[in-house]
């Protein structure tokens, strides 16, 4: 490969737009190398596949104009980090508590870390799964630790949030990525925690903010304080159900689509006089639409929106105040007049125009576009090279060219031979535990999934059982673990 950095592929499924992006990391920073976006008509409904053939041909253009930004033209792309946005993920706040035998206390020593992560292990849901984990923290005797071992008490909790989305969702995706387009699935994120890493700065996460993003399907909210997710939640809303009230009105999709981007005055009535005139389907007549018709209609919508938004932040607040206040990102929140009436209904509200300094922003393709910020998190998240050399064609070998043949296997033989170890696992409720296999010469990789050895094309892959693919799973406790023992924890 010409280029000498890792090269990481992200895929952000959105309910209006997917978009992709190849790019590596230096100093810890996100560089992009490759964007692209293709709009997402019907694959996706709410964040969630709609239309499995549609949303298999979308990311095989996406996957194409992305391989042909690749510095290397020999490489393209083998893996993908997908992030998912849709409804169903929410986090789910879990606590741990142990009493110690001794009424005066005793050292928290490794075999209490161990009984802690053996239950954490055991953790089981019901048609979920787990798709990430937030920074665990501890009380020790009713005071916040981070590195408990050692630690003299009478008892300690442990606190967690889990990211988690139907099991429905998460196969269908690798449906789309693993068995239509052959490509190895690395993992899939929480876009909306993605997205914070990249858009929110560390003094906010730590005085307490909320980031809502106000997508076309769905909107989403995630509050953090003390630098941890706190509480994550989507919203079955967003700015596309303005778009199909105001269908009511008798105007097309695209007529109702721009008079909601270009013409609705929301949350004011200085406009109710006025009307717009549009050319019947046939171009013999034209209509006549009232403002206050369109106004009402919009506005009835983001209000609901926005009482949703305001409902899961004032929740939270009930415990603990957010200092940096909310910070929008999503499309729908530049709807004309949008921020100036939640600034009324919150205060501190701001407007992400831009990445922190976790991404370069200057000299890429990226500029300062947010609307990439779901693929910048995921890159920035990434461990895993996604691009490496291009497969040759496999060809039918004649008798005078078996010697040939043998002499050059092809590469997709080798990873037969050389299977990837896999980590240690955590099952869902309806999948038995399996020993992973391991393996001398690899290094183990965390993976959501367990990925096929051989890339094949759609039309000869044959599906594996279920419980073969589940072999890889996201070691998303030997993280609450590390946590529990580092010295090195800031």
């Amino acid at each position: 490969m010409l280029y000498n950095e890792d090269l990481y592929t992200a895929i952000d499924l959105g309910s209006a737009t997917i978009r992709g992006m190849v790019g590596t990391k230096k100093d810890g920073k996100v560089l992009p190398i490759a964007i692209a976006e293709v709009p997402t008509s019907n694959a996706i409904r709410k964040g969630v596949v709609n239309n499995m053939e549609e949303l298999h041909n979308k990311l095989k253009v996406l996957i194409d104009r992305l391989n042909e930004q690749l510095p290397d033209q020999h490489t393209e792309i083998k893996k993908v980090y997908v992030g998912f946005g849709g409804k169903s993920l929410m986090s789910r706040s879990y606590k741990i508590n142990h009493k110690m035998d001794n009424p005066d206390g005793e050292e928290i020593s490794d075999y209490h870390i161990n009984l802690i992560n053996e239950r954490v292990k055991n953790y089981r849901l019901n048609a979920h799964e787990v798709l990430d984990v937030s920074d665990p923290y501890c009380l020790v005797d009713g005071r916040v630790e981070r590195n408990i071992k050692g630690l003299l008490c009478t008892e300690f909790s442990i606190h967690f949030n889990l990211i988690t989305t139907r099991s429905s969702n998460v196969n269908f995706i690798r449906m789309a990525i693993e068995d239509r387009l052959g490509l190895e699935l690395e993992a899939i994120l929480p876009s909306p925690c993605c997205e914070a890493d990249v858009l929110l700065y560390p003094d906010a996460k730590t005085l307490g903010v909320a980031l809502v993003n106000i997508g076309a399907g769905t909107s989403s909210v995630a509050i953090y304080k003390n630098d941890t997710l706190k509480c994550l939640r989507v919203i079955p809303f967003g700015s596309k159900n303005i778009t199909n009230d105001l269908m009511s009105l008798h105007i097309t999709y695209p007529e109702a689509e721009k008079i909601k981007l270009e013409e609705a005055h929301p949350f004011t009535d200085a406009y109710d006089d006025e009307s717009i005139t549009l050319s019947s389907p046939d171009g013999t007549r034209e209509r006549e639409i009232k403002m206050r018709d369109i106004n009402s209609l919009v506005t009835a919508r983001m209000k609901e929106i926005t009482a949703n938004v305001l409902r899961v932040i004032r929740d939270f607040e009930a415990g603990a105040r957010l200092g940096s206040g909310i910070v929008l990102a999503g499309q729908g929140a530049l709807m004309r007049g949008f921020i100036n009436y939640l600034q009324s209904e919150s205060k501190f509200v701001s407007l992400a125009r831009e990445f922190n300094d976790k991404v370069y922003k200057d000299n890429t393709p990226l500029s300062s576009d947010v609307d990439y910020a779901g693929c910048a998190g995921l890159i920035y998240r990434a461990e895993v090279n996604c691009v490496g050399a291009i497969d040759t064609p496999q060809t039918t070998a004649s008798p005078s060219s078996k010697v040939t043949t043998q002499a050059h296997p092809q590469p997709v033989a080798a990873q037969v031979d050389t299977p990837q170890e896999a980590p240690e696992e955590t099952t869902s409720a309806a999948t038995p535990q399996e020993e992973p296999e391991q393996h001398p010469q690899q290094q183990a990789q965390t993976s959501l999934f367990d990925l096929p050895d051989v890339d094949q094309p759609h039309k000869t892959a044959k599906r594996e059982p279920k419980s073969a693919k589940r072999k890889k799973s996201f070691n998303w406790f030997s993280k609450i673990k590390d946590v529990l023992t580092n010295d090195d924890i800031d």
